[in-house]
């Protein structure tokens, strides 16, 4: 066997990390944990990317109820003027979003419309990974926009927890940087190394195995016996931070409050993340898309809700900004199943105390489309000038070097 010789803790982090020897009994993902990190500085910003996964309809979250196109376009999907959360005399919300309704009126809510790019990919997965890495031609990216962000906001910060994934089965691209691989967990049980078991007696045997003397490594093999033991105090950490947590509010029992009551439980206790990822699926709406939709928005608003509650009354709110993304929006007019098929532009929501509160931009034309009649939203705003925004003004790094190239700020963050 060949060796592998490591000469600093970045280069590690950085070579993939499929090691041998005491990584032999962990799992791939729990090795990405190497070297637990202190807790959050005071006052330390966080964002949450919340993936409304397969092709949101923002036609019926932000509905266009003032323009008589849309009431022409819109037959069994219509959200009708009278159930409207009206915003001003163009735009409102969909009915089930009162809590997110009750947010904006409160200065924390931000709609920006008509984001997008040009020449739209609506294959589900090229399109989501041309969201993920920030670039037309995903193929050829090799990392991902917050873990290109991390590396230029963070540089030298060895933390392996900066962005984590919740509820994923595997790390989003996103979150793949050179310097910051990203973490992620299905759920907090599951992130621990395959030896445990829950069984205290092996874990013991592996403490006692991976432990390294007071005062530094000596060696290579001392430094990833180092870095499996911080694994799996890190794996330790987050399941208690996360079992002892006391909510402030009732979450709602669905995929995403649970995911979101994990990620208030790691934010409160201080844990070091800076940028969190989740998601809500169930958006490709080919079909049946208002009893779907409607569904899709009360567990949206209930889950929202209950995190920017609970934030607040445990004094965390004003660090904490979340934002949405899609890998595209739908068409305007319905198809001839009840529902809507792919489309290009969509709309993106921001949540929080850091976003100034309002519609930032002119909602695109229900006329002059793209791909002519019954075709897309074109897009007004670039989806990169959002993430700009966020990276620049909340993040904390400089977005071109995350973007590859400069794109102009939206007035969205405070």
């Amino acid at each position: 066997m060949s060796k592998l010789t490591i000469n600093t803790r970045r280069e590690f982090l950085s070579q993939g990390l499929g090691l041998v020897g005491v990584g032999a009994v962990l799992p791939y993902g729990l090795i990405n944990t190497a070297m637990a990190a202190p807790k959050a500085e005071q006052g330390q910003r966080v964002t949450v990317i919340l993936q409304l996964a397969g092709g949101h309809d923002a036609l019926s979250a932000l509905v266009p109820y003032g323009d008589p196109e849309y009431n022409k376009s819109r037959i069994e999907t219509r959200i009708n003027e009278k159930e409207v959360l009206k915003l001003d005399d163009y735009s409102g919300l969909h009915p089930n979003m009162k809590g997110i309704k009750a947010l904006h009126e409160e200065g924390q809510f931000a709609a920006i419309p008509g984001v997008g790019y040009p020449d739209t990919n609506f294959s589900h997965f090229t399109a989501t990974d041309i969201w993920e890495t920030a670039q037309r031609n995903p193929t050829r990216a090799m990392f991902g926009w917050v873990g290109k962000a991390c590396d230029s906001a963070f540089k030298g910060n060895d933390d392996p927890k900066l962005a984590i994934a919740v509820g994923a089965g595997k790390t989003p691209r996103a979150l793949v940087g050179k310097e910051h691989p990203g973490l992620s967990f299905s759920n907090p049980d599951s992130y621990r190394y395959t030896g445990d078991r829950g069984q205290e007696a092996r874990k013991a045997v592996f403490r006692k195995l991976n432990a390294t003397g007071v005062g530094g490594f000596s060696s290579n093999a001392d430094f990833i016996k180092m870095t499996a033991g911080n694994a799996n105090a890190s794996s330790d950490q987050i399941r208690k931070m996360a079992k002892e947590y006391k909510a402030k509010v009732d979450y709602p029992n669905t995929p995403l409050g649970r995911n979101l009551k994990t990620i208030a439980a790691l934010i409160v206790s201080g844990l070091s993340t800076r940028i969190y990822h989740t998601q809500l699926g169930g958006f490709d709406t080919h079909s049946g898309q208002r009893l779907n939709h409607d569904r899709l928005m009360i567990q949206l608003d209930e889950a929202i809700t209950a995190f920017y509650k609970d934030l607040k009354a445990q004094g965390q709110s004003e660090r904490v900004l979340t934002m949405t993304m899609s890998e595209f929006g739908r068409r305007v007019k319905e198809n001839g199943s009840r529902g809507t098929d792919h489309g290009a532009a969509s709309a993106l929501f921001m949540f929080g105390p850091g976003v100034k509160s309002g519609i930032h931009g002119k909602h695109p034309s229900l006329t002059d489309l793209q791909g002519g009649g019954g075709g897309s939203l074109k897009h007004t705003v670039d989806f990169r000038s959002v993430y700009a925004s966020v990276i620049d003004k909340w993040i904390g790094g400089k977005s071109e070097a995350s973007l590859g190239a400069k794109y102009p700020h939206i007035d969205c963050i405070a």
